[in-house]
């Protein structure tokens, strides 16, 4: 397949296609092309943002970040809850839905309709967990829903810290 045809299938997997989802899955050429996929909407962030520089460094950091999720995601939902799957199969999934955040390139608008975006493809994330690993719906929002907890807790500790420098060194 070309990457229009990624894209398309990625679109289908927004759209909660299961047949889509399980192709993507069992498509070994997938994972290059979701990295492409998650890739484009850090330059589609950086274009909406306004923030020229941003185009060299959100698509990396949206690919950390999204390592680090599915990453999250893939061990809670093998470890934890039982499941059986290749890492390799979800990010594949998951990434070509993250096509969605494209919409971030709209200047003013997009942030808050990225971040939209964003949220919907969490939607998607859980029917590809369920369809990797093999889990039931309930596991699966838990396999989502704990790289986006773990990232709250951590946001947490660092803002108590710093907090707690502030208070420590100011004046």
């Amino acid at each position: 397949m070309a990457f229009g045809d990624y894209i398309k299938k990625g679109w289908e997997v927004v759209k909660l296609n299961g047949e889509a989802i399980q192709e993507l899955a069992d498509d070994e050429k997938a994972f290059g092309q979701a990295v492409g996929i998650v890739a484009i909407s850090g330059v589609c962030w950086a274009i909406g943002a306004l923030q020229p520089p941003g185009i060299i460094y959100l698509p990396i950091l949206g690919l950390l970040g999204f390592f680090l999720f599915t990453g999250v995601a893939h061990l809670v939902a093998t470890t934890l809850l039982g499941g059986q799957g290749e890492y390799r199969r979800y990010f594949s999934t998951v990434g070509c839905a993250t096509l969605v955040t494209w919409v971030a390139v709209i200047p003013i608008l997009g942030i808050p309709l990225g971040v939209l975006a964003g949220l919907w493809v969490l939607v998607p994330a859980v029917l590809a967990a369920e369809r990797v690993y093999g889990i039931d719906r309930g596991k699966a929002i838990i396999a989502v829903a704990a790289p986006l907890v773990l990232f709250i807790v951590l946001l947490g500790a660092l803002t108590l810290v710093g907090l707690s420098l502030w208070a420590v060194l100011s004046p």
